[in-house]
């Protein structure tokens, strides 16, 4: 990451900044979608 800006705001945050490939970003978010609806209704109740 080169936005000095953002780096520094995340620092103060104390936030973990990893960032990843649109490629990773991609499979994350297909395997998403590939999951059943009990694991998406268990997921929904645990994130609340």
């Amino acid at each position: 990451m080169k936005d000095k800006d953002f780096l520094a705001e995340a620092v103060k945050s104390k936030l973990d900044v990893d960032p990843v490939s649109g490629e990773e970003v991609e499979k994350i978010v297909s395997g998403l979608f590939k999951l059943d609806s009990a694991t998406v209704a268990r997921m929904s109740e645990v994130l609340k």
